[in-house]
């Protein structure tokens, strides 16, 4: 499936939220199963985003995703998912905004600790593993 860029803009915050709530349950639910294509819908349609939306869509995702989040397993997943992506194909716009949000929000600087270095560049990886390591000693 892929999906234009701009069907995500026409997306409500009644959408935004449903999305991530039904993401969100998905993994919760998905807990110790395979995966299969079957009970992994919302992430697969999570992943087609990531792909094909804006990277400010993206972060709108990131912040409603950590905010909804209970579990550090969600966290782990958005961390993987999302903000790798983000940080990897953005790294060098996004990364002074993801330093000052996780200063302000302890989910954001946990659920960086979740994150591997992907596609990003060494000079914002480095980035990350000093806000990986400023978190470790917050948890």
């Amino acid at each position: 499936m892929h999906v234009d860029n701009k069907f995500w803009e026409t997306f409500s915050d009644e959408k935004w939220q449903h999305l991530v709530e039904q993401y969100l349950l998905e993994i919760s639910s998905n807990a110790g199963k395979e995966y299969t294509p079957e009970n992994n819908k919302w992430g697969l349609i999570v992943t087609e985003f990531r792909f094909s939306s804006r990277p400010e869509l993206q972060w709108k995702f990131i912040l409603l995703a950590i905010s909804l989040a209970t579990t550090d397993r969600q966290l782990g997943d958005i961390a993987a998912g999302q903000i790798e992506h983000l940080l990897g194909w953005h790294g060098e716009e996004y990364i002074d905004i993801i330093e000052q949000e996780a200063e302000a929000n302890p989910k954001i600087a946990k659920a960086l600790t979740g994150v591997l270095k992907y596609m990003m560049s060494d000079q914002v990886w480095a980035r990350v593993q000093k806000l990986q390591r400023q978190a470790e000693h917050k948890i």
